[in-house]
């Protein structure tokens, strides 16, 4: 038989292969088409974790300035501030003054927070932040827009900045030092210079004192927690050689500067003072669980009795508590003040006059913490 009139012979092999790319041209689309699919799904996802960290951090930096400055302008200032400074899906965030609302945020029994628009006496800012046809920018655009006939998905994100409540601590130095005047040197003349004539240590801190400007300022800051929006509660410890709590935590705010007719003598424990403020925030009757915990510890002068100040700062941060470090007159011991205040995730303050003095206890008022509640 001549080679002509052999049969063809079909190798497996080759009938394999062509198989396969039968196959493969037929599940090419359909695998380009779940890529595109996975790819905008991750994109839209990137996206909308964007608008989450543009939407909080506007959020936040409106609440704070709502807390500190009282203002509902500068507080929607700062918020659309922060949101252009992040970017959503290549665009920077974009906040009209309607997205930016203020009111009342109210802790319920089962421990969530619920706003209401209201503009007088607001405690809570709420951002609603979109990226939709209302939005300059529009909804997101997909980076493969052609499947399934999608070129673009709206999102929303909402959040709500609330003042939180907040049992505060002050932890007062009333040392000898404190019954001279700031601009004094303590211990340069037997007693105060501007002490009435037969005035002897035990006797009421004169006027023209460290105290009595001390006075004043704690009279400036329960001021101002009474015109907060918030339920502010409020105890008072001092010390000297040692510290004892002198009101437990109350909202009678006038209990506390009534209570501030105390002597001023004896030696500085301050790590004594932040270790029974942070009893009096922790163990008190009164002290609530929900609560941020904030103590305001001021010294006149040096620690040099008693507990280490660091070591009492540190053990009240593990309890959770804020320290805001106060020193007054230029004798205080800045540089350890500035450490106690660091260990307490809290802020130092320097007041060298009695004007100043107030103006510090202002802005840790309008300072005490908020919380992101939605």
């Amino acid at each position: 038989m001549s080679d002509s009139a052999q049969p063809k012979r079909y190798s497996i092999t080759a009938v394999r292969r062509g198989a396969v790319i039968v196959l493969m041209v037929l599940l090419l689309p359909v695998a380009v088409l779940m890529s595109a699919i996975a790819i905008n799904l991750a994109y839209i996802e990137l996206s909308r974790t964007e608008m989450i960290i543009a939407t909080d951090a506007a959020t936040r930096a409106g609440g704070r300035d709502l807390s500190i400055t009282g203002s509902t302008k500068t507080a929607q200032k700062r918020a659309k501030q922060l949101a252009a400074l992040n970017s959503v899906a290549g665009s920077a965030l974009d906040l009209s003054d309607a997205d930016i609302e203020f009111g009342t945020s109210i802790r319920q029994s089962s421990g969530r927070y619920d706003f209401t628009i209201n503009s007088k006496n607001p405690n809570a800012l709420r951002v609603a932040a979109h990226r939709d046809s209302l939005n300059k920018d529009g909804p997101i655009r997909l980076l493969m827009p052609s499947v399934l006939g999608i070129g673009s998905v709206p999102t929303i994100q909402q959040a709500v900045s609330t003042q939180m409540e907040v049992d505060v601590g002050l932890v007062l130095d009333r040392s000898g030092s404190m019954a001279y005047a700031a601009n004094e040197i303590s211990g340069a003349t037997p007693v105060p210079a501007l002490a009435p004539s037969g005035w002897e240590w035990g006797d009421p801190a004169p006027t023209g004192s460290r105290w009595l400007d001390l006075v004043a300022a704690v009279n400036v800051f329960t001021s101002e927690l009474s015109s907060s929006p918030g339920a502010e509660l409020l105890s008072l410890s001092s010390y000297s050689n040692t510290a004892i709590t002198n009101v437990s935590l109350t909202s009678n705010y006038a209990a506390i500067t009534a209570a501030m007719g105390m002597v001023t003598m004896g030696s500085t424990n301050v790590g004594g003072g932040i270790a029974e403020g942070a009893a009096a925030l922790t163990s008190s009757p009164g002290q609530r669980s929900g609560a941020a915990k904030v103590l305001v510890v001021l010294t006149d002068g040096i620690h040099n009795t008693g507990l280490d100040p660091l070591i009492a700062a540190q053990a009240a941060a593990d309890a959770g508590i804020m320290i805001f470090a106060v020193t007054f007159s230029d004798e205080a011991d800045q540089t350890r003040m500035q450490q106690v205040a660091a260990i307490g995730n809290g802020r130092h303050y320097h007041a060298s006059t009695a004007a100043q003095l107030k103006t510090v206890f202002s802005d840790i008022a309008a300072s005490l913490p908020t919380l992101l509640t939605q």
